[in-house]
C-alpha cells in the first residue's frame, strides 16, 4: 500500500517539476518613488545569478523561470523583491542604511515600552540650546537645567548615570566636569539629530548597563545619489539668539560623504518677571561622516565630530566655562544576510574626549562678583572609548536571537586650583596669597566589559515573548587618591563587580488592543563621583559630596503593564509601572565628616556622602491623539510619579511633578501650524535633606507655524511661553549665578518669538 502511495506522488511530482522549469519572457519597467524611471539597476534570480540591468527608460526585458523570484538593486535604494509576471511595474525607495536604531520595528506586536520621536521645526518653539530641549515633548521625560546650555533629561525618577545615553547606538560621551556643566546632551548638533529613542526602563541588555531609561540619539544621516544639502538660520528676540548651519552630502555608486557646521550665538535672557538670567553661550561645530557600501548588505561609516564651546555661563552653578570642547570618532561596521542563520553582524567602535574649563572669571566677558580676590580654575577632561559586536540571528521563521559584547573604558583626571588674594573675612590682601590644590576625580578609571544575549519567540501571529540575559564585569580604580579620601577609607584598592541583569517580555494582541507585560532587572555599578569625589560641591543644596568606594551596585526590579489601541482614526496608550530599588545610590548627610569646605568659601560645613539606601516608585503615563480630518491632529498625554526614599523617610530628590501636554495640529502641503500646551502640577513631595521646597504649578502655551512656498523652502515662526509667565521646573537648580538672586530658582525664558529659514537643495 506505501508502495501505491509513493508512486503516485512521484507521478504527480515529476510532470509539476517539468512544469516549474518552464520559462517566459518578462517586460517590465522599475521606477523611483518620484516615478522617474531608474536606469542602471542590477536584477538578480534568488540564487544570486545576475540576469541583467535596466535601459535608460528604466525598462527591461529577460527571459525567466516561471514560479521564480527576482530581486531589483540599485545602489541608494532598498532592494525590492517580487514574483516573476509577464508583465512588471516595480518602485524602489531610496534606501535608509541603518546602522544605529534601537530596532523600533513597523510590527503589529511592537515593543510599547519603546518610544520614538522624529525631530523637525514642527515640534520645536523656538531654537535648541542642545540636545536635551528635543525631548520637550516625549511623555515622561523632563529637562532638568543648570544653565541654558547645561540641559539633560530624565525619565520618570532616573537621572544623570542613572538613564543609559547612546549616540548611534553604541557612542558614549562623558562628561569632564564633576557639576555636569557638559552632559552628553551638549556634545551633539541638535540640527544634526534624526530622531530619538526612549526604552522606558531595563527592558533591553543589548546597549550596556541599564538601571533606568536608555536614550538613544541617532545621528547617522539617510544617503542618496547626488549631491544635496541646506542652509539654515534661525533667530530668537529674548536673548538676542541666533545661529547658521549648513550641510552638504554627496553619494554615487558605493560612497558617500556628509560635512556639515554650525555657528551659535546665545545671549542672556529675561523671565516671566523681567528678570536677567545669565545664559550665554557660543558654539562652533563641524562633523564629518565617511560612508561605503561595497554591496546591499553592507555598510562602513565612519564619524568624526568636533565642538568648540565659549564664554558659557551658567546660572545654576558656582563657576562658568571659557572653554568646552570635545572630540567624537566612531567606525562603524553591518554586514547582513551572512548566511540563512546568521542574519547580521554589527561592529561599532568609538573614541570621545571632553576638554573643560571652569572658573569664576578666568578667560570670561563677565567674571564672577568674588573674582579676582578668589581666583579658582578647574581644568578637567574625560577620555571614553569602546564598542559593541552583536551577531543577528534568525533560527527559524518565528525564533530571533542577538547576541554579543560590548565595552565602555572611562578615564577622568582634573583638579581644582585656588588663589585667594584677598582675605575673605577683613577684606585685607594676602601677601603671599593663599594658594589650595584639590583633586577631582583622582585620576580615576572604569572598564565596564558586558555580554548579553536576547531572544524574541513569536509564539503565534498574536504573541510575542522577548527575554534577555546579561553580564557585566566592572573593574574600577583611583591611581592618585586624595589624602582627604585615603584618611576616611584607608587604602583604595582597585574594586571588581559582576553584576547579571535580565527582561522579559510578553506581547499580546487581544482584538484592537496590544498588551503587553514586562519585567526588568537593571543593574549599575557606581559612577566616578559616586565612588571618588572629595568635598566638591556637585548637588542643588550647595554641599561638598564625598565619594564612596565601597558602594555595592544598585538594582532596579521593574515591572511594567502597558496597552494600546487603534481605531480608525483615534489611537488610545498608556502604562502603570513600579519599581523597587535596591541599594540606590544617593548623598546622605555626614556630620561625623564635617570639615572646612575646601573650595573658595570659608568656615565648618557638613557634607554630603554617597551611600546605599532602599526606595520604589510607581507610577502611570497615558496619551490619546485624534484624526478628526486628515490636515487635524489632536493629542494629549499625561504622566504621573511618587517616589519615596525608606532608608531616609522621605521622596527621593529632584522629581518632576505629575505633567501633561495637549497639542493641536493643522498641516495641509505647504503650511501648518501647531499650538502646545503643558500644565504642570504643583510639586508637593519634596527632599528635605536637599533642601528641596514645594514647587508652584505652571501653564505654558506656544504656538508654532512652518510654511513651505517653494520646492525645499521651509520658513518658521513661533512664539513660546504665549502668556509670559513666571515658572520654573521643580528639577531646575538654583539661581547662584549673581548674589542679588542667590537661591532662587532658574526660571525659563519669557516671551519669545523667534523666526528661522531652511533651504533643501
Amino acid at each position: 500500500y506505501n508502495k501505491i502511495i509513493y508512486l503516485l506522488l512521484l507521478t504527480m511530482l515529476v510532470p509539476l517539476s517539468g512544469y516549474t522549469q518552464k520559462t517566459m519572457n518578462v517586460d517590465g519597467k522599475v521606477m523611483g518613488a518620484d516615478n522617474k524611471p531608474l536606469a542602471g539597476v542590477k536584477i538578480t534570480r534568488q540564487d544570486g545569478e545576475v540576469l541583467g540591468t535596466t535601459e535608460s527608460d528604466g525598462t527591461f526585458r529577460l527571459r525567466v523561470t516561471k514560479g521564480g523570484q527576482l530581486e531589483f538593486y540599485l545602489e541608494g535604494y532598498e532592494p525590492v523583491t517580487e514574483w516573476v509576471s509577464r508583465n512588471m511595474l516595480i518602485y524602489l525607495k531610496e534606501k535608509a542604511i541603518n546602522l544605529d536604531e534601537v530596532l523600533i520595528q513597523s510590527d503589529p506586536l511592537r515593543d510599547i515600552t519603546r518610544l520614538q520621536t522624529k525631530t523637525g521645526k514642527i515640534t520645536q518653539a523656538g531654537e535648541p540650546r542642545n540636545v536635551a530641549d528635543l525631548f520637550r515633548e516625549i511623555a515622561g521625560v523632563h529637562i532638568q537645567k543648570r544653565s541654558a546650555s547645561a540641559m539633560e533629561p530624565s525619565l520618570r525618577s532616573f537621572k544623570y548615570e542613572e538613564m543609559n545615553v547612546k549616540v548611534n547606538g553604541a557612542t558614549k560621551v562623558v562628561n569632564a566636569c564633576p557639576n555636569r556643566m557638559d552632559p552628553a546632551t551638549a556634545h551633539i548638533i541638535p540640527e544634526s539629530v534624526q530622531k530619538i529613542e526612549v526604552i522606558k526602563g531595563p527592558y533591553t541588555v543589548r546597549y550596556g548597563q541599564l538601571f533606568g531609561g536608555m536614550v538613544n540619539i541617532v545621528t547617522h544621516p539617510k544617503s542618496r545619489p547626488g549631491w544635496h544639502g541646506n542652509l539654515q538660520s534661525g533667530f530668537e528676540t529674548n536673548g538676542n539668539n541666533y545661529l547658521t548651519r549648513a550641510e552638504v552630502s554627496f553619494m554615487k555608486n558605493k560612497w558617500d560623504a556628509q560635512i556639515d557646521g554650525e555657528y551659535r550665538n546665545f545671549g542672556d535672557y529675561t523671565d516671566g518677571d523681567g528678570i536677567t538670567v545669565p545664559a550665554t553661550f557660543i558654539n562652533k561645530s563641524y562633523s564629518f561622516k565617511l560612508g561605503y557600501s561595497p554591496d546591499p548588505y553592507q555598510r562602513i561609516q565612519l564619524d568624526w565630530h568636533q565642538k568648540f564651546s565659549s564664554d558659557i555661563k551658567h546660572s545654576g552653578l558656582m563657576m562658568d566655562s571659557p572653554k568646552d570642547d570635545s572630540n567624537v570618532l566612531s567606525l562603524d561596521y553591518k554586514k547582513e544576510k551572512m548566511n540563512h542563520k546568521m542574519n547580521a553582524v554589527v561592529l561599532k567602535t568609538y573614541y570621545s574626549f571632553v576638554d573643560h574649563l571652569m572658573t569664576n572669571g578666568y578667560g570670561m566677558e563677565e567674571p564672577r562678583p568674588n573674582y579676582p580676590a578668589i581666583d579658582a580654575r578647574s581644568p578637567v577632561i574625560s577620555e571614553t572609548f569602546g564598542g559593541k559586536l552583536e551577531t543577528r540571528w534568525k533560527l527559524s521563521g518565528n525564533f530571533k536571537m542577538f547576541t554579543g559584547m560590548d565595552a565602555d573604558i572611562i578615564f577622568r583626571d582634573g583638579s581644582k586650583n585656588v588663589v585667594k588674594n584677598i582675605n575673605p573675612n577683613t577684606g585685607v590682601p594676602l601677601d603671599p596669597p593663599d594658594t589650595l590644590s584639590l583633586k577631582i576625580w583622582q585620576d580615576a578609571y572604569i572598564y565596564d566589559y558586558g555580554i548579553f544575549v536576547e531572544n524574541h519567540y513569536r509564539i503565534n501571529s498574536d504573541m510575542l515573548l522577548r527575554f534577555g540575559l546579561r553580564t557585566d564585569y566592572v573593574l574600577s580604580g583611583a591611581q592618585d587618591p586624595d589624602p582627604g579620601l585615603v584618611n576616611i577609607y584607608g587604602e583604595i584598592p582597585e574594586k571588581v563587580h559582576i553584576v547579571p541583569a535580565g527582561n522579559l517580555s510578553l506581547q499580546y494582541r487581544l482584538g484592537k488592543w496590544h498588551l503587553q507585560g514586562t519585567f526588568g532587572r537593571g543593574t549599575r555599578t557606581p559612577s566616578m563621583s559616586e565612588r571618588y569625589i572629595y568635598r566638591f560641591t556637585i548637588g542643588n543644596d550647595n554641599r561638598p559630596y564625598i565619594g564612596n568606594p565601597d558602594l555595592k551596585p544598585e538594582v532596579n526590579n521593574q515591572i511594567e503593564l502597558s496597552a494600546e489601541r487603534n481605531y480608525q482614526n483615534l489611537h488610545l496608550g498608556g502604562s502603570v509601572f513600579y519599581s523597587y530599588l535596591q541599594d540606590y545610590i544617593t548623598p546622605v548627610l555626614a556630620p561625623s565628616l564635617a570639615g572646612n569646605s575646601g573650595g573658595c568659601g570659608t568656615g565648618m560645613v557638613i557634607p554630603k556622602q554617597f551611600r546605599n539606601v532602599q526606595a520604589y516608585q510607581y507610577g502611570f503615563d497615558m496619551s490619546v491623539q485624534y484624526k478628526p480630518l486628515d490636515v487635524l491632529t489632536l493629542y494629549s498625554d499625561l504622566t504621573w510619579l511618587k517616589t519615596y526614599d525608606i532608608s531616609l523617610s522621605e521622596p527621593l530628590a529632584l522629581i518632576a511633578p505629575p505633567t501633561a501636554h495637549i497639542s493641536v495640529k493643522y498641516g495641509k502641503d505647504t503650511i501648518t501650524f501647531k499650538l502646545n500646551t503643558e500644565l504642570v502640577a504643583p510639586q508637593n513631595d519634596y527632599a528635605p535633606s536637599f533642601d528641596e521646597t514645594r514647587t508652584p504649578g505652571h501653564v505654558v502655551m506656544d504656538f508654532i507655524s512652518v510654511w513651505k512656498p517653494l520646492k525645499g523652502l521651509s520658513i518658521g515662526g513661533s512664539v513660546s511661553n504665549i502668556l509670559n509667565n513666571a515658572y520654573y521646573n521643580h528639577v531646575n537648580f538654583g539661581y547662584i549665578n549673581a548674589e542679588e538672586y542667590n537661591g532662587r530658582r532658574i526660571y525659563e525664558p519669557g516671551r519669545n518669538f523667534s523666526m528661522y529659514f531652511k533651504y533643501n537643495f
